[in-house]
């Protein structure tokens, strides 16, 4: 049987990788572990950070959405996550949520060659993960910081793409893994997510970083600062009324629109976009 998770080393972390893309990243330190997002949890992600390690383990989740702390129950130890996003990891943990995941999953689509594939592992077990749960949520604060023997961690509050979004700073190789606080392509029309000033306020913050990296949840390769002036121009120049309507699987209920930078296609390095809401 093909495995569901692809791994990789990189220079000081290991990314996780799986068919519905969604990254994790698990960082080893002298004692013990830990594990940065757990994705939607469909397949055996336990399994796959034991492959890695079996050094003790905690977990820091970016935020409480689906495809970021769906895997958590996997796991008996703590689950950080900021207090802001408790509500809604529970409002995504729910069996309702996990069912309309994995039905829309087994329909995946692959919007470069439009090309559809079922994107669940071939021995998913649905009544099992419907019923999986949280897992051992603890309360992060900004500022928190996890020393796992040569390699520390800091929590940094990002919020934007949701009120309790946290990003977490690896000091030793000044690295900030940012889930989806910051991409070419954020969410920001959702309930949970904070208005303009906000969002532009945290990338000026994490911009202003010693930071070599940036590390997104649904980008194969770091983000650099260029990057982040390109989001915060996107942010700065959406203008909801010329934006192009958008059909999210979330908060469906909402009107949202994608406004991306001029001259630049989904597919070019160059793209930036933020999708919102009119009253954004």
């Amino acid at each position: 049987m093909k495995a569901y998770y692809q791994i990789e080393k990189r220079d000081g972390y290991f990314r996780i990788g799986s068919a519905e893309s969604v990254f994790s990243y698990l960082i080893v330190g002298k004692e013990r572990a830990a594990l940065i997002d757990t994705g939607y949890g469909l397949g055996d992600l336990k399994a796959a950070v034991e492959e890695i390690t079996r050094r003790p383990l905690l977990i820091l989740n970016t935020h409480g959405h689906c495809d970021h702390m769906g895997g958590n129950a996997q796991f008996d130890v703590p689950c950080y996550i900021h207090p802001k996003d408790m509500e809604l990891a529970r409002e995504h943990a729910a069996p309702t949520m996990r069912r309309s995941n994995a039905q829309r999953l087994s329909h995946s689509v692959n919007f470069e060659t439009g090309e559809s594939f079922n994107a669940l592992p071939e021995d998913f077990d649905a009544a099992r993960y419907e019923a999986m749960g949280l897992g051992r949520l603890v309360e992060a604060r900004e500022g928190m910081t996890f020393d796992l023997g040569g390699a520390t961690l800091e929590l940094i509050e990002t919020p934007g793409h949701t009120a309790g979004g946290v990003s977490v700073y690896y000091r030793e190789k000044q690295l900030l893994f940012v889930g989806d606080a910051a991409n070419p392509f954020v969410w920001l029309f959702l309930k949970e997510s904070t208005g303009k000033e906000s969002y532009l306020a945290m990338l000026d913050r994490i911009d202003a970083m010693p930071v070599k990296g940036y590390l997104a949840g649904h980008m194969p390769q770091p983000m650099n600062h260029r990057d982040l002036a390109r989001f915060r121009r996107a942010a700065l120049e959406a203008d909801y009324e010329k934006g192009e309507p958008f059909e999210p699987f979330l908060d469906a209920d909402r009107k949202a629109r994608i406004c991306a930078l001029a001259g630049a296609d989904m597919f070019s390095p160059d793209f930036a976009a933020v999708v919102i809401a009119k009253d954004w």
